[in-house]
């Protein structure tokens, strides 16, 4: 059975659909690329009690919307078909899309690209989805890369580590806020560590030094002594980062 409810959060309402199942023993939350979001439950589940699990996780929905509407706005040249190339690392991985029982996901395997689909998807879906499940990959391993670089770095630079955030930005591989919020695009996990290294170092200096003074680049050559190098790399091969 499945019925229909909404929440409020702060200015935002969240709609959403609730699934019951006699097989299910917990409830479990998801936000489909078309914006859906959906929760199920076990049957007898009371309605109050659903609410506030999806009250518990309205930040995280309310992220996860903004995600996807980010995802619309790219316009790919790729036609997520099988045997496409896609950069991760500075490698290329060949995409395979496989039906499983269960959401979509997608995953690195060996040189592979792995795409799994709902066997229960629709043809009008399947690009979409394959879309939004590769870059939510990619924002995820962004994020895993650049928590580990930020960590490692601001020890060398004796400083407290700071907040993040992974974006779809058009035209920066990252910015530092004058509150030192850090914003990297994600698809800079597209390229090579040592070129992801240096955008994440390049970042960092701007907390001490908001701008390109000599300060800056020396602070800087003192994590990446080799800067120059890398940011020529990232400027040459930058281009290839976008779909």
């Amino acid at each position: 059975m499945i019925t229909n409810d909404s929440i409020t959060f702060g200015s935002t309402k969240i709609n959403y659909s609730i699934v019951y199942s006699h097989k299910r023993k917990n409830a479990t939350l998801a936000v489909y690329p078309m914006k859906q979001v959906e929760i199920s439950v076990p049957k007898n589940t009371e309605q109050e009690l659903i609410q506030k699990l999806v009250k518990k996780k309205a930040k995280w929905i309310v992220k996860q919307v903004l995600w996807f509407n980010e995802i619309s706005q790219l316009d790919s040249a790729k036609e997520q078909v099988n045997g496409e190339t896609y950069l991760y690392g500075g490698r290329q991985y060949r995409l395979k899309i496989e039906k499983v029982d269960g959401k979509a996901y997608a995953e690195f395997t060996g040189r592979q690209l792995i795409v799994k689909l709902p066997t229960t998807i629709t043809q009008r879906d399947i690009k979409k989805t394959i879309k939004a499940a590769i870059w939510d990959l990619y924002r995820k391993q962004s994020e895993e890369k650049v928590s580990e670089i930020v960590k490692r770095f601001s020890r060398k630079l004796g400083m407290s580590q700071p907040n993040f955030m992974i974006k779809n930005q058009f035209k920066r591989w990252g910015s530092c806020t004058s509150k030192n919020l850090l914003i990297f695009n994600f698809r800079i996990v597209m390229a090579p560590m040592s070129q992801i290294e240096y955008v994440v170092a390049h970042e960092l200096c701007h907390i001490k030094h908001k701008d390109h003074s000599t300060k800056y680049w020396k602070q800087l050559r003192v994590i990446l002594p080799d800067y120059e190098i890398r940011k020529e790399n990232l400027r040459k091969d930058g281009w290839q980062y976008s779909l």
